[in-house]
């Protein structure tokens, strides 16, 4: 990891990974979930602007993904 990366991001996309690769839908939510909170802890690392939408886009999705 090198400076000026968010090491949040990386975390939220393995998540990501996990959830669409579980084995049942209990694991597939809870995946998800995690996925979305780590976006939101990439979101707050941000500035406002473009990556930080994004990020929040993708927690959004996400927790849509896991049902909330």
């Amino acid at each position: 990891m090198g400076f000026g990366k968010n090491p949040y991001v990386a975390k939220a996309q393995v998540a990501e990974q996990k959830a669409e690769e579980a084995a049942d839908d209990n694991a597939r939510t809870r995946h998800y979930r995690e996925a979305a909170h780590e976006w939101d802890r990439a979101a707050e690392r941000e500035k406002p602007g473009k990556a930080r939408s994004e990020y929040e886009a993708h927690a959004l999705r996400t927790r849509e993904l896991a049902g909330e």
